[in-house]
């Protein structure tokens, strides 16, 4: 996984004078995301050397991984995506990039953004119990009751205001 990286290239950037729809591929195939066993880089290999040009062959008709251009919003943004083909017309997404403003960054997967905000919600209930049983006490002959001094009440809404916060 490499969502925590982060790649630009200036030097590529000053170069071709930025991003264009036309070369935001050739950009990204710089990139540590990109596979170099996809078909978009086998047939750049099969073509940099003769006449024929890479856009006349239809990668829709080649099995295995490409990458394509699925939004764009030229110059700034670009949604790159990260397919598995199996035939012309059957593709399953393996993984999604996105360049901003020439900063490449893989998107994270939707398990992990939820998994994040689970762990996130639980900690925070988590909190929220332990502040509870600090406050709470027990008598056999009243059972449970709510005892707090001043000190607890100014900690108490300090700690809700600390949860509101998060």
């Amino acid at each position: 996984e490499l969502t925590g990286i982060e790649w630009r290239s200036d030097q590529w950037l000053a170069q071709f004078n930025g991003l264009r729809p036309d070369n935001v591929l050739e950009y990204f195939s710089q990139s540590p995301f990109w596979d170099s066993s996809s078909n978009n880089a086998v047939l750049k290999m099969q073509t940099q050397f003769n006449d024929l040009q890479q856009a006349s062959y239809d990668l829709k008709s080649m099995v295995g991984v490409e990458f394509s251009v699925t939004h764009q919003e030229p110059p700034s943004l670009f949604v790159i995506t990260k397919f598995r083909r199996a035939s012309p017309t059957k593709v399953t997404p393996i993984a999604v990039y996105y360049i901003l403003d020439g900063n490449a960054y893989e998107a994270p997967s939707v398990h992990s953004i939820v998994s994040t905000r689970v762990l996130s919600s639980i900690k925070q209930v988590e909190k929220a119990f332990a502040l509870a049983r600090a406050h709470a006490e027990f008598h056999p002959a009243t059972g449970y009751s709510w005892a707090e001094s001043n000190e607890q009440k100014n900690a108490r809404k300090a700690a809700l205001k600390d949860i509101q916060l998060s």
